[in-house]
């Protein structure tokens, strides 16, 4: 029996059959693929536990790294408080700087009101 005839066979059935053919096809390729893929995984895992003896140095070094270095939310932090910082003393440093006029002189560097 060729592709063709069982093609044809499988055409003259009625719906549910072939509908229930279908998902056993799905099913079956499903399962194939499945066991493909943890095969590969056994064997991938394998793999790594062999150089996973290479990378535990570097993996240290990446964790003391991770230890020193400080945080995102700490870093950010600082830098706004500094930036705030710097803020309050600008605005305090132009107010002294800039000079303010009291009621006395004010009054004399006006000019008289004519009547």
């Amino acid at each position: 029996m060729s592709l063709i005839d069982f093609i044809e066979t499988l055409q003259r059935k009625p719906r549910y059959v072939r509908i229930q053919i279908m998902w056993l096809g799905v099913i079956l390729s499903s399962l194939v693929i499945l066991a493909f893929w943890f095969w590969s995984l056994t064997v991938f895992l394998a793999e790594a536990s062999k150089t996973n003896v290479a990378s535990d140095t570097s993996l240290q070094k990446l964790n003391e790294f991770k230890k020193e270095a400080p945080g995102l939310w700490q870093s950010l932090s600082a830098g706004i408080g500094n930036i705030i910082d710097m803020a309050k003393t600008d605005i305090n440093s132009n107010s002294a700087a800039t000079p303010s006029v009291s009621p006395v002189e004010s009054q004399a560097d006006q000019l008289p009101i004519e009547q």
